[in-house]
Order: C-alpha cells, then sequence, then structure tokens
C-alpha cells in the first residue's frame, strides 16, 4: 500500500503535468495535512488534502483502474491523476482521462 504523504515528499520540488491536458503542477512543500501545488493559475500555490491524494491511491490500489473525474476522485481531479500518474506501473490513458495500475 503507497503512503502519500511519502510520495508526495519525493516529489517536492519536482513538476508533474496533468493527464489529458498536460498542464504543469510543481509540488512546493508538504504543510500539516496538505501539499502545496503551483499551477499557472495559482503560482504561489494552493493547497490540496493529502488525505484526498490518499483516497484516490487507495481506490487505484484496490481497483487497479480509476477515472480521473470529479465524482470518483474530487475537486482536485486534475491533480491528483497527476500524481497518480508518477506510481510504479501507472499507465495512463486521455480518453478518457484515467490511469491504471499494471499488474507485476
Amino acid at each position: 500500500m503507497t503512503d502519500a504523504r511519502a510520495h508526495l515528499n519525493s516529489l517536492v520540488g519536482t513538476t508533474i503535468h496533468t493527464v489529458g491536458q498536460d498542464r504543469p503542477n510543481r509540488i512546493l512543500a508538504l504543510d500539516g495535512a496538505d501539499v502545496v501545488v503551483a499551477t499557472g493559475h495559482s503560482p504561489n500555490g494552493q493547497r490540496v488534502a493529502i488525505a484526498e491524494v490518499q483516497a484516490a491511491i487507495d481506490m487505484l490500489e484496490r481497483t487497479g483502474d480509476l477515472l480521473l473525474d470529479k465524482r470518483n476522485v474530487g475537486y482536485r481531479s486534475a491533480f491528483i491523476g497527476a500524481v497518480l500518474a508518477t506510481l510504479p506501473g501507472a499507465v495512463v490513458s486521455t480518453r478518457p482521462r484515467r490511469v491504471r495500475l499494471q499488474r507485476r
């Protein structure tokens, strides 16, 4: 089981891109229960709850395949999808936007 906090911590200082639209999201820091993410619209960063990222990781690991929409992933689905795409074994599709895990 993947720990979202540890995975996000490994991504601090890097830029990841959204699935489908390829928009950059730079992970600035972890701050308490949140990850701080800079985007083109919010260059100083916005907070995203690490718990939301963890919930999406858990669902992906449980099901092996996750549609990246607000209903499944939440309000920050584009950023969370970008994080999921960085997981080992992740394979992304853009139509529809989804991430699946390759079984080892």
